[in-house]
């Protein structure tokens, strides 16, 4: 079986709660989310029974830890069919599930850290995010009220973050230039000044971590492509990237030079899969942001798990017979992360 790439998205993913259609159904998903939930203690108990209700997630309190829980259990769901990851790829809190995946942090200590981050960034001010069908060029003329450039995902599409005041008189001035928008789902002003506090008072828990230099190649948002070792090992990289703006159009075009080209998405939606598709990648979804019956939910990721094994996904992406197959690629990932 080829190698996969997997994409690891952040909180605009929205909905990390869909995924409780695989619970008790997928062993390996089941017993990854046991494992993280029960290193989480009380909190993991009481985000079980949030995600198990069907509530749809409000703050990052509830977002962050049970994003990061969700992505962890589709990759190792990956790995349990034998398919092995050629490179990983994170976005935001799936910047810390990609840490565990290459083996630059054991899981024990991400699932710390990403508590720590989670208590931290709901103590920040309030914000949000736009989605903006513009280049980073075009749309910074635009930004007013603290609002900065939070992800660069695509020609097509900036993320932009700031408070609720700043969002407004920005979403106001892009109208005015004929700029089309979106509100994105994100509990918080992400990847921009608004968390940069809360982060810089998370970095003495990062800093009692020991980091192993990655097994696999990692690729970051937080870093545009692949960090060098020595970065990868370093603490503050780490700790600073929720309030640090995400470049996954940049990180995305590393790819190929990992030999990476066939990827999967491994978490909810599919915003991280489209973006790499734009990139010549072929890309699959394993959840692909529908919300639907549970065993629909079963259905699609085994559809998605056959294309891969398979090495011909066809959902949204170019035939077989268009070029030559490649490694597959894991995706994901924005902590609430903006993108």
């Amino acid at each position: 079986m080829p190698p996969v790439a997997l994409l690891l998205p952040g909180a605009g993913a929205q909905y990390p709660a869909m995924a409780y259609g695989l619970y008790r159904y997928e062993p390996a998903f089941t017993t990854a989310m046991d494992t993280v939930l029960g290193l989480m203690g009380q909190t993991g108990e009481r985000l079980y029974r949030l995600w198990s209700s069907g509530a749809r997630l409000r703050t990052v309190a509830e977002v962050h830890p049970l994003l990061f829980a969700v992505c962890h259990a589709l990759s190792e769901t990956v790995r349990d069919r034998g398919l092995r990851p050629g490179a990983v790829l994170g976005q935001s809190v799936g910047e810390l599930v990609a840490a565990v995946q290459t083996g630059v942090l054991p899981l024990t200590d991400a699932v710390r850290l990403v508590a720590v981050q989670a208590e931290a960034l709901a103590g920040a001010p309030a914000g949000g995010a736009l989605a903006v069908a513009a280049a980073p060029p075009a749309v910074s003329p635009f930004l007013r009220g603290g609002t900065v450039v939070a992800a660069s995902n695509g020609p097509g599409q900036t993320i932009v973050s700031g408070s609720e005041f700043g969002l407004a008189a920005t979403r106001r001035a892009l109208e005015g230039a004929g700029l089309t928008w979106m509100r994105v789902q994100v509990p918080a002003g992400l990847h921009g000044p608004l968390v940069a506090e809360a982060c810089r008072d998370t970095l003495p828990a990062f800093e009692e971590s020991a980091y192993t230099i990655p097994h696999t190649p990692l690729l970051s948002g937080c870093a545009g492509g692949r960090p060098e070792p020595e970065r990868a090992v370093d603490p503050e990289f780490w700790a600073l990237q929720p309030s640090r703006p995400v470049l996954l159009d940049a990180a995305l075009a590393q790819l190929t030079t990992v030999g990476a080209l066939l990827c999967a998405e491994v978490g909810p939606g599919h915003g991280l899969a489209v973006q790499a598709r734009r990139h010549g990648h072929r890309a699959v979804s394993l959840l692909d942001g529908c919300m639907g019956a549970p065993h629909e939910e079963r259905d699609r990721l085994r559809q998605a798990l056959d294309c891969l094994v398979l090495g011909d996904p066809t959902e949204r992406a170019p035939r077989a017979d268009d070029g030559p197959r490649a490694s597959v690629a894991w995706l994901r990932p924005p902590g609430g992360g903006s993108a």
